[in-house]
């Protein structure tokens, strides 16, 4: 059976198990989009410190370039893996709304800025 072939009438009607489920989901969505931004953050980091450590040491630019090269081309998938991450994000969130979920029923937050594709499916 197709997700969107699931019909809902209300919470009520939603075995407990499947609200115990999605809420174990969103708990394990949540690590792996911090952890992503996690990473992004220590590869720009690191190649940050690539470049200012050439500089500080005074070195020729081709000092480290490859090395800092390959950190830009990881960071580039690193933000790939990033933008699959936010698209799961959305599928889960049309499937539990399909399911008849509230946000709140599953603990996504609301005190979270949203992106403009979130904006315009919550108007």
């Amino acid at each position: 059976m197709s997700v969107a072939s699931m019909q809902t009438s209300s919470l009520a009607d939603i075995p407990t198990t499947n609200l115990a489920v999605a809420r174990r989901i969103m708990r394990a969505l949540l690590p792996a989009e911090t952890g992503i931004d996690s990473a992004i953050i220590a590869q720009t980091d690191l190649i940050g410190s690539i470049v200012r450590g050439r500089m500080e040491m005074g070195a020729s630019i081709e000092v480290g370039h490859d090395a800092a090269v390959l950190a830009a081309h990881s960071l580039a998938h690193l933000f790939e893996a990033r933008e699959d991450t936010i698209k799961c994000h959305q599928r889960l969130a049309v499937t539990r709304d399909v399911l008849g979920l509230d946000g709140s029923d599953v603990g996504c937050g609301t005190d979270k800025l949203m992106g403009a594709g979130r904006k315009a499916r919550a108007a």
